[in-house]
């Protein structure tokens, strides 16, 4: 349900809108079958809402077939000339590169960075949000960015236990029988696309049973338990996003 100043929206009033590509299309319309309330004080609320989680899709698209490849923190690398790996495997953005132009780099020079899938969600948000704001208000908005995990600067991000879910969501799927020997499998953080599509980083795009099966690969001799989709979500808060850059 999307509700517009307190009042709910009918589907032809968004649906049919010229500034709807089928992407943005395909977010309203599960937006208005969900039985979740999403409220807006305006359409530009609902807009960059939309626009941000098209390009969350695109972005995760982008780097599944960057060449940039899935490694736990202690095989954490990037390029050189823009990030400085810290002992515990974060990348940290060097003193004056312009955070554009990092998290650029990321997407078309893939084949020197290699990180774990929480930084791989993170790393999306941020080439989303570039995408939608340009280097100038991008650089302004994070001076400095370090790639750790679930380290997120000033993105608003947040986690909630939920089942309904939208295309640019971040779910989960947990391998609670891994193998010991592999934990970076002990689960996968990968972007929802909609219609059982997932982009999951260092497995690719793929079914939500396809997934299931390449982490049941990664299990423990002996394993009982079938790795599961959760019903877990993290997302970005798109309006505290959106009063934040423009502060």
């Amino acid at each position: 349900m999307i509700f517009l100043s307190g009042q709910r929206i009918a589907p032809e009033h968004v649906l049919n809108s010229d500034q709807l590509n089928p992407a943005e299309q395909k977010i309203i319309e599960a937006m208005l079958t969900s039985p979740a309330r999403y409220d807006y004080s305006s359409m530009r609320e609902l807009s960059f809402e939309t626009s941000f989680r098209n390009h969350t899709i695109q972005s995760a698209t982008a780097l599944i077939h960057s060449g940039a490849k899935f490694a736990t923190f202690a095989k954490t690398y990037g390029n050189d000339m823009f990030w400085r790996r810290s002992p515990e495997g974060a990348l940290e953005l060097r003193y004056n590169v312009p955070a554009a132009l990092g998290i650029r780099d990321i997407f078309e020079r893939g084949s020197l960075y290699a990180f774990e899938c929480a930084t791989a969600i993170v790393v999306i948000f941020y080439f989303a949000l570039l995408r939608m704001i340009g280097d100038q208000a991008f650089n302004a908005a994070f001076p400095t960015i370090t790639l750790y995990d679930w380290h997120y600067e000033k993105l608003p991000v947040y986690s909630e236990i939920r089942n309904d879910f939208l295309p640019g969501d971040c779910l989960y799927f947990a391998n609670p029988d891994f193998d010991p020997a592999r934990p970076e499998w002990r689960g996968e953080n990968a972007i929802y696309f909609g219609y059982d599509q997932f982009a999951a980083f260092g497995l690719g795009i793929l079914t939500a049973e396809q997934v299931i099966q390449r982490l049941n690969s990664f299990r423990k001799r002996g394993a009982t338990q079938s790795a599961y989709l959760m019903s877990h979500v993290t997302r970005v808060d798109i309006l505290e996003l959106l009063s934040r850059i423009q502060r």
